[in-house]
């Protein structure tokens, strides 16, 4: 099963990813993580980095999902293309995938974390007004398969595990690729 996250910075993708991983025994792949290598072997942060940092994700994603282990991906994927990488890969190797969408709904509580993580040096040092810029900029989804979880008042995994299991359950597969099944794990709650 390939999971990708999605939603805006603060919104608990990074934390509900790594809770996740650890109890699917998934292997986590964050696209931030890659891109700050990428950065740091000396190569200017542009547009080509992010862009480099998702395809080196979809490659440690390919050969895990081959490999017959649940993925997750750790990323924004605020737009249309990146989402449609996971997409294609998920037909490419015939497995089930799902987006977990992580909001806040309190405003004030989403401005608050912004402003935790940059006080901190907690990751991208985006601002309140460089997120909502970004949301402004976010895609619409199409027909991706996709959970909203609300971090606004915490984040209860147990209910997300027992959600993306109901999701990945034979009765309501989460998606039919478009090719024979290679017999994917699904996710135990």
């Amino acid at each position: 099963m390939l999971i990708a996250m999605a939603g805006l910075r603060a919104t608990g993708k990074s934390e509900l990813a790594e809770q996740l991983a650890t109890r699917m025994k998934a292997v986590l792949v964050q696209v931030d993580a890659l891109e700050e290598a990428i950065i740091g072997a000396g190569i200017w942060r542009n547009e080509a980095t992010t862009t480099a940092a998702y395809d080196a994700a979809a490659a440690v994603a390919r050969a895990n999902l081959r490999n017959g282990l649940d993925v997750i991906v750790d990323a924004a994927n605020y737009k249309a293309e990146t989402r449609a990488l996971w997409v294609g890969l998920a037909d490419e190797l015939h497995v089930d995938h799902m987006f977990l969408v992580t909001t806040c709904s309190d405003q004030a509580e989403h401005q608050r974390r912004i402003e935790h993580h940059r006080a901190n040096g907690d990751g991208s040092q985006l601002t309140w007004e460089q997120v909502i810029e970004r949301n402004m900029k976010t895609a619409f989804w199409g027909d991706e398969p996709r959970l909203a979880i609300d971090t606004s008042k915490g984040l209860d995994v147990d209910h997300v595990m027992a959600l993306v299991a109901s999701f990945a359950s034979d009765n309501q597969p989460v998606r039919i690729s478009k090719g024979p099944r290679r017999g994917a794990r699904r996710a135990q709650a």
